[in-house]
């Protein structure tokens, strides 16, 4: 019989205790097949086709290790046909470093126990290290005394590239995202170069890496690098696979830096910084080269092109960030002129004004300074700010300043955080500038006691409504004839209508303003 033939090879006896190991341990469903089928078993043959036929490796050892069974899977997997393995010692597919392993194994087995999804390693025949999952069972003869183990093997080889390619996957898009989030609270061009080699550091898993931009003479120089000496910058720097005008520059890589064609001087600096291989990636920003990032590593590697795809989507990313800290550079740099020249202008203005005024009333002469005073405030706040918008708090505050008395209270203000386009925000100050010049003269800021309340809310989406309430001042009687102040409050807020209420206890002037 095929069975006892494996058997007796195994074992090198015919004792009837090694007979019933096979035939129990094929019983078992784990890897065994000959003896039932000499049984006749159609259960037990159906059983048996399924392990013959089963992709998983299915063997059988004794508690010594020995190999006792051995499936197609098994031949399949590891490479050995059963005649040449089966009488082999199970260490035979064990890595050196991993002998320990078995013993551990058959003792837990021995002791009843059983084994599931044990992964670790198996060298084939051939050499080859593979990654495996375990499963072993106890092998009981009729008196339930353990004689033997049976063991499936499945190959996780391509399960576990798979996850290791996700969990590489992964770790990029971390990376990535880690680095836009750097980029877009960086406030210097060297919190972007830092994250720059953050990135590529931990996305692409190089040893070092290094950004280079280009000086004004043409030269590209280190501006931020990891793990490169001193001596290396100063033998490398300059060099460039591309010149400064270089149209759609493409990244350049070099696999084996001792197989490269290089400069004999250059190639001995890279070799004598101990770095194997290395990758140019172009930088870009408006269009045009600005310079390089770098990417080294210790031994000779094979870059593949979703590496230089992500090196690329960092480089670009980079060069996004560099753009746009330039270019906010510039903007501070035209705004701090506009608001240099504006102050002129105005300075220039009220100068005129003083010197046109001087046989004019000192009441009206005032007025009008005070008025542009106001103007020029409200294109100070604006400069300050981002030109284009201020906060509704910091317009109000700076129109009234001015007018604030040695108590701290004869303002009061309440109102959500709303931001104010610029030309509203002038509208706005010359309003509040009228209100409160009537306020100083003849509402509650004329007596010491009054205070004014201003407050605001968003009506709508795009729309301010602003309340203004005295209290605390003498009665308050309408005026017989209209100023210049009320006109102008009338025209930019009235909308046709009288937004200003001359109750006794005080004015009240409510508007809405849009945005």
């Amino acid at each position: 019989m095929e069975t006892n033939s494996n058997i007796q090879g195994s074992d090198g006896q015919c004792s009837e205790r090694t007979s019933l190991l096979g035939n129990l341990a094929q019983r078992l469903q784990d890897g065994l097949r000959a003896t039932v089928l000499a049984l006749g078993d159609s259960h037990g043959q159906r059983l048996a086709a399924l392990v013959e036929s089963s992709d998983d490796a299915i063997l059988s050892l004794n508690l010594e290790g020995t190999i006792s069974t051995w499936n197609h899977g098994a031949a399949e997997l590891f490479g050995y046909a059963a005649d040449e393995i089966i009488g082999k010692p199970v260490s035979l597919l064990i890595p050196a470093d991993r002998k320990d392993e078995e013993p551990g194994i058959l003792e837990r087995v021995a002791r009843g126990e059983r084994i599931q999804h044990h992964e670790t390693l198996r060298l084939t025949k051939d050499g080859r290290t593979v990654a495996v999952s375990l499963s072993v069972s106890p092998i009981k003869d009729g008196a339930g005394t353990v004689i033997g183990a049976s063991k499936i093997v499945r190959d996780v080889t391509a399960r576990n590239l798979v996850e290791a390619a996700l969990a590489k996957r992964a770790e990029e898009q971390a990376a990535l995202y880690e680095f836009t989030d750097r980029l877009f609270r960086a406030t210097s061009a060297d919190d972007a170069h830092n994250a720059a080699l953050d990135a590529i550091l931990r996305a692409l898993g190089c040893d070092r890496a290094s950004v280079l931009l280009f000086d004004d003479a043409g030269v590209m120089r280190f501006v931020a690098w990891r793990g490169l000496s001193e001596g290396y910058r100063k033998a490398v720097e300059g060099h460039s696979p591309w010149m400064r005008g270089t149209k759609d520059p493409q990244p350049v890589s070099i696999a084996n830096v001792e197989e490269a064609e290089l400069d004999p001087a250059l190639k001995a600096s890279v070799k004598a910084e101990g770095i194997g291989a290395l990758s140019f990636i172009p930088l870009t920003a408006n269009g045009q080269l600005i310079g390089k990032f770098m990417t080294y590593y210790a031994v000779p590697h094979e870059f593949s092109a979703a590496e230089i795809e992500l090196a690329v989507t960092i480089a670009r990313q980079l060069g996004f960030a560099l753009e746009r800290r330039q270019a906010e550079e510039t903007r501070k740099l035209l705004l701090g002129e506009s608001q240099h020249r504006i102050k002129n202008t105005l300075a220039t203005v009220l100068a005129m004004v003083g010197q046109t005024l001087q046989r004019c009333p000192p009441e009206e002469r005032d007025a009008l300074v005070a008025r542009l005073s106001a103007l020029n405030e409200a294109h100070d706040l604006l400069t300050q700010e981002n030109w284009s918008v201020a906060q509704v708090r910091d317009v109000i505050g700076r129109a009234l300043k001015p007018f604030e008395t040695a108590r701290r209270d004869c303002f009061v203000y309440s109102g959500p955080v709303v931001w104010v386009p610029a030309q509203p925000s002038l509208t706005l100050t010359m309003g509040l500038h009228e209100l409160a010049t009537n306020a100083a003269k003849y509402g509650a800021l004329s007596n010491g006691t009054g205070h004014v309340h201003v407050s605001w809310d968003l009506v709508e989406p795009r729309k301010l409504k602003l309340s203004w309430q005295e209290a605390g001042g003498p009665p308050v009687v309408a005026p017989a004839r209209t100023g210049f102040g009320s006109r102008l409050i009338e025209a930019s807020f009235g909308n046709g209508e009288t937004c200003l209420d001359f109750r006794p206890d005080g004015l009240r002037c409510s508007f809405e303003l849009p945005l």
